[in-house]
Parts: structure tokens; C-alpha cells; sequence
């Protein structure tokens, strides 16, 4: 099995890590200076988060089963 697909695999589900955790500080951010959740502004922010959110968990998965792949083919 190629160990760079699995390294690939691990690299986009940093990024993604990455532009998620952003995500959430812009929530946090958004929250501390008292945005209405009502707003079109916070509206965006958490939809931008949870969409993030499900591409990370999805490319977590196919990380994970990638690398069982792997494991077993040894």
C-alpha cells in the first residue's frame, strides 16, 4: 500500500483542522463583541464553521479507513 496517499490524507485533514479551529475563533470572536445569532453575520460564520465541520469529519474517515487499510495489508 502507498504511504503517500496516506501522508496526502493526513496533510488535508490538517488544513482543514486548521481553517476549522479558525472558524470557531471567528464564532468566539463574533460572540465577545455581542453579534445578534440572528445576524446575517453570525448566520455565515456558523454556517462557514459547520461546513467545515462535516469536511473534516468526513476526510477523518477516510483517513481512518485508509490507514486500516494499510495496517492490514502489511
Amino acid at each position: 500500500m502507498d504511504y503517500r496517499k496516506l501522508l496526502a490524507s493526513a496533510a488535508r485533514l490538517y488544513s482543514v483542522g486548521v481553517d476549522l479551529e479558525a472558524a470557531r475563533a471567528k464564532l468566539k470572536e463574533l460572540v465577545e463583541q455581542g453579534i445578534p445569532y440572528d445576524s446575517d453575520e453570525m448566520k455565515q460564520a456558523y454556517q462557514n464553521f459547520k461546513d467545515l465541520e462535516q469536511q473534516w469529519k468526513a476526510l477523518e474517515q477516510q483517513h481512518m479507513e485508509l490507514r486500516d487499510e494499510i495496517v492490514k495489508g502489511k
